[in-house]
C-alpha cells in the first residue's frame, strides 16, 4: 500500500510524540530515584566518649633558631648562680622559683637572666638562650589556647624532598625583639621546634612539622567535619527522634585533625547531622 505524503508526516508527527513521552517518564523516574536517594543518605554520627591526642601542623621554612625563652612557674622568687653569656648544656638546672627547678632543654647560651633573688610573677621570662643550631617555627595559637599551661609538647618534621620524619629535640617559646620599655617578651602563639645538630638540614628547606600535647582520655569527641566552627564554640545540627534538625551550640576543646573535643552543649549518644549547618541547605 503507498502512503501518501499526509499519512507520512502524520506518522512521524505520532512518532515524536511518543519519543518525547517516553523521554519525559524516564527524567521523571530518574529525578524521583535521586531524591530518594538523598534522603536516604542523609548521614548522621554520634556524640561519643574516646581518645584525643592535641594536634597542630603546618607547613613551614627551617631557619636559625632565634633565642628562646624559659618562664617562671609561678609567684616567687627566682634564684641562680648562672651568668649571662654563660653555656649551658642539655638538662642543666639554670635556677629555681620557690624550689621549683628550672632546666635548659638544650646546650646554648644563655642570652639573658633575671638577678638571683628578684622577685618574679608567674609566666615571667626569667632566662632567654640562645640554641646554636636550626628551628621550625609555627604559629599555634589556637592549639596552645587549648592545653594547660607548660604542657609537655613533642614535635617531628619532614623536609620536603629530604630527611623525615625527624622527631625535634625540643618545643619552646621564642623571644620577640624587646627594647628598653618592654624587655624581654615571648612571641605570643609561635612555636620554635629545635632540631638536632646532627641532622642534615640547611636554611631555606620547605618542611611539614607536626606537634602534640599529651593524650587525653575518655573525651565527648565528634568528627571535626560535622561542625560548623573550629575555636572555641560551634555550632551543629541535632537531629531529634522525630527526625528534625535543631541547631545547637557546643563549646569545642582539642582535635586531633579529624575529631575535636566536645566540652558542653551535647551529650553521649547525642545523634547530629554529618554535614555542618551552615553548609547544608537542606537546614538554612
Amino acid at each position: 500500500m503507498k502512503l501518501t505524503r499526509k499519512q507520512i508526516l502524520i506518522f512521524f508527527i505520532l512518532l515524536l510524540v511518543f519519543t518525547l513521552s517516553a523521554c519525559s517518564t524516564t527524567k521523571q523516574t530518574e529525578e524521583n530515584n535521586l531524591t530518594d536517594s538523598a534522603v536516604s543518605t542523609d548521614k548522621t554520627v554520634s556524640v561519643v566518649r574516646g581518645t584525643i591526642t592535641p594536634t597542630v601542623s603546618a607547613q613551614t621554612t627551617i631557619a636559625p633558631a632565634v633565642p628562646f625563652i624559659i618562664a617562671s612557674p609561678e609567684n616567687g622568687k627566682f634564684h641562680t648562680e648562672i651568668e649571662t653569656e654563660e653555656k649551658i648544656t642539655a638538662g642543666q638546672v639554670i635556677g629555681n622559683v620557690n624550689g621549683k627547678e628550672l632546666k635548659s632543654p638544650v646546650d646554648g647560651t644563655i642570652t639573658s637572666i633575671a638577678p638571683s633573688g628578684e622577685s618574679v610573677p608567674a609566666d615571667y621570662p626569667v632566662v632567654t638562650i640562645q640554641y646554636t643550631g636550626f628551628a621550625l617555627n609555627i604559629e599555634a595559637e589556637n592549639f596552645l589556647s587549648t592545653l594547660p599551661e607548660y604542657a609537655d609538647l613533642k614535635a617531628k618534621f619532614q623536609v620536603y624532598d629530604g630527611v623525615g620524619p625527624t622527631e625535634v629535640i625540643a618545643v619552646v617559646s621564642p623571644a620577640a625583639e624587646g627594647d628598653a620599655f618592654t624587655g624581654i617578651v615571648q612571641q605570643e602563639g609561635i612555636l620554635q621546634c629545635l632540631i638536632a645538630q646532627n641532622v642534615n638540614v640547611k636554611s631555606g628547606q620547605s618542611a611539614t612539622v607536626v606537634i602534640t600535647a599529651e593524650t587525653r582520655k575518655d573525651v565527648l569527641m565528634l568528627p571535626l567535619s560535622a561542625i560548623a566552627g573550629r575555636q572555641d564554640t560551634g555550632t551543629v545540627t541535632v537531629v531529634t527522634p522525630d527526625g528534625k534538625g535543631v541547631q545547637t551550640k557546643v563549646t569545642l576543646g582539642a582535635t586531633d585533625g579529624a575529631n575535636i573535643e566536645i566540652l558542653s552543649g551535647l551529650e553521649e549518644g547525642d545523634i547530629v547531622s554529618a554535614t555542618p549547618p551552615n553548609l547544608d541547605p537542606r537546614r538554612n
